[in-house]
């Protein structure tokens, strides 16, 4: 079984670009906005809200100052903002002060900061390696048989142990790639490059 799923693995990143990009912005505390921005929404949405923020408001300093429904009504669009809204504030408010975190467990420390977030954070800022669990992955890795979990922290753990740590961060990024374009929750299996060895396809052998 081990085999297999290494065979997927290799095939699966065969298909795919050799560089994966879903949230571009170069500055790590607008990509750290950005991110925030994303949970429970499209990368599109979180993109759109965070140039809105950010026309207005383009610094953690200016951020910090601002209120919650100022933010709020410009970050509308990513929804959650009554939420959203308070803990960009925090976090920027705390980087303002005193600076970018330098290490994923700092991140975690501040407000609304979970282990997905600093996953891309390290992986896009710190370009280090990361397991970034998010929906697609989980419910790729799940299928594929990399993971017998839907829990994100679990699969994450799982992966973790399962992988070399040189491949985390780009079987991050072709898994997610893979959730969105073929592997949806309605499946494309015929389009799928790794069909005749996925243990969810019914072209398995």
């Amino acid at each position: 079984m081990e085999n297999t799923v290494n065979t997927i693995w290799e095939r699966l990143d065969a298909s795919y670009p050799e560089r994966i990009s879903f949230i571009t912005e170069p500055d790590p505390w607008r990509f750290l906005v950005t991110v925030m921005l994303s949970a429970s929404t499209t990368d599109a949405q979180a993109v759109k809200a965070a140039s809105a923020l950010f026309a207005l408001y383009p610094d953690p300093e200016s951020v910090a100052g601002a209120g919650d429904e100022e933010i709020g009504r410009l970050i509308r669009s990513a929804g959650l903002w009554k939420t959203k809204a308070p803990r960009i504030r925090e976090v920027s408010a705390y980087i303002a002060e005193h600076g970018l975190p330098s290490s994923a467990e700092e991140l975690m420390k501040l407000p609304g900061i979970g282990e997905k977030t600093a996953a891309c954070y390290t992986e896009h800022v710190f370009g280090g390696n990361a397991v970034i669990a998010d929906t697609h992955f989980v419910r790729v890795a799940r299928r594929l048989g990399f993971t017998d979990t839907s829990d994100r922290a679990k699969a994450a753990r799982e992966i973790r142990e399962r992988f070399p740590e040189d491949s985390w961060s780009r079987m991050s990024m072709v898994l997610n790639m893979h959730g969105r374009t073929v592997c949806r929750p309605r499946p494309l299996c015929a389009s799928c490059p790794v069909r005749a060895l996925c243990p969810s396809s019914a072209d398995a052998v």
